[in-house]
């Protein structure tokens, strides 16, 4: 097979000029999201988090979580990336509860997500978030959020986010 020289440079400007947009992210605040059980894919800007609100994308280390909260962690849980991109779907003194696959937060149906391995869980429903904590919730069923490992400290989140250019 004949390689095509001019092609190959043509492909290798191409790349070249990709890998350097890409390389830039980090200067602009942007990230790309590759996981939909977290938040749709896509490019995302970053910001400091400060003033959450209901709604919000925010990331968070799994790995700072564990932390800070031991008795949430398992050595079977292993996550391809540490950082998570999460909603807020409720902040301090709201009221959560779970009957099966619902999640109710003051007395409104937040979402029907099942829960992968109920033996993953470390919440005991009724809740309520405690004073500089947030509840995450996914996007997506089956994703790891505060379901599994209750409410975040609000000290933890990294970043909130907002989206540039997004797929659904």
């Amino acid at each position: 097979m004949k390689v095509n020289r001019k092609e190959l440079r043509n492909v290798a400007a191409i790349l070249a000029c990709a890998g350097g947009f890409v390389a830039l992210f980090p200067v602009f605040g942007l990230r790309i999201n590759l996981t939909p059980s977290h938040a749709p894919i896509g490019i995302w800007r970053s910001y400091p988090p400060g003033g959450l609100n209901i709604g919000d994308i925010v990331t968070y280390d799994v790995h700072e979580f564990f932390l800070a909260e031991p008795q949430v962690y398992e050595e079977r849980l292993h996550f391809v990336t540490s950082r998570f991109m999460k909603r807020v779907a409720a902040l301090p003194g709201a009221f959560i509860e779970r009957s099966g696959d619902v999640v109710v937060i003051d007395g409104e149906e937040y979402s029907r997500a099942k829960i992968a391995d109920e033996s993953w869980r470390k919440v005991t429903y009724p809740l309520v978030v405690p004073e500089g904590s947030v509840w995450l919730m996914a996007d997506a069923e089956r994703a790891w959020d505060s379901r599994y490992h209750g409410p975040l400290p609000e000290a933890l989140v990294i970043k909130k986010n907002k989206p540039v250019l997004v797929w659904p």
